[in-house]
């Protein structure tokens, strides 16, 4: 008897959406992509015919009234909460982009959402899935290197006016839609990938930012 495949919908066919979650929700045997959404249509559409998905809606609450077993979030980081806890409560496991949400208070409320209705969130930390951090974990983790002492970590992007498909019209550029600037969408990843690798909590944080 075939295993059923999971059913999942994309949340927003931006860069995210169509470079990284659905090409490889499509490369998965075991995966069946249901639907797309995304408020500008077209742009859903479009994604929709090049990764074969059956359904296309502009309104993300419509096509979580099919029976889906999992929803990717991949919309601008003001949206993240309030899309992944209506997608929980639509019985959906969500894989949500980083970063989980704007503030403590909407992380709490999804993670208390999560635990009410059963299902599960994961955040896109797509850092500990590199080779060379797994490879590099494990070294860590036989001891031959001794205790940590300091970590020390880097990341550099050419700007989300190349990546993002809308320029410099792009989310990112918005304050109110990212909230947060380069920590918030770089810097996640790496004090993700600290925590994970030294399976350690942090016990004081501070943060400089700038621009140029």
């Amino acid at each position: 008897m075939a295993k059923k495949k999971l059913r999942v919908g994309v949340i927003g066919c931006g860069a995210i959406g169509q470079r990284r979650h659905l090409p490889e929700y499509v490369a998965r045997p075991d995966v069946e992509l249901v639907a797309v959404t995304d408020i500008k249509y077209p742009r859903a559409k479009q994604a929709a015919e090049e990764f074969g998905a059956a359904h296309v809606f502009k309104n993300y609450k419509d096509m979580l009234k099919l029976a889906l077993d999992a929803v990717s979030v991949c919309t601008p980081n003001y949206l993240h909460a309030a899309m992944t806890i209506d997608a929980l409560k639509a019985k959906c496991h969500v894989l949500c982009e980083k970063p989980m949400a704007t503030t403590v208070k909407d992380m709490k409320a999804m993670n208390a959402v999560a635990r009410k209705v059963r299902r599960q969130i994961m955040v896109g930390h797509n850092q500990r899935f590199a080779p060379a951090h797994v490879r590099g974990k494990q070294i860590y983790q036989s001891g031959e290197l001794g205790r940590a002492i300091s970590f020390s970590t880097s990341f550099a992007h050419p700007g989300p006016e190349g990546w993002s498909m809308d320029g410099l019209d792009c989310f990112f550029f918005k304050k109110r839609q990212a909230v947060i600037g380069s920590l918030g969408d770089l810097g996640v990843h790496k004090i993700d990938l600290i925590r994970w690798f030294l399976e350690d909590e942090v016990v004081l944080a501070g943060a400089k930012t700038g621009r140029l």
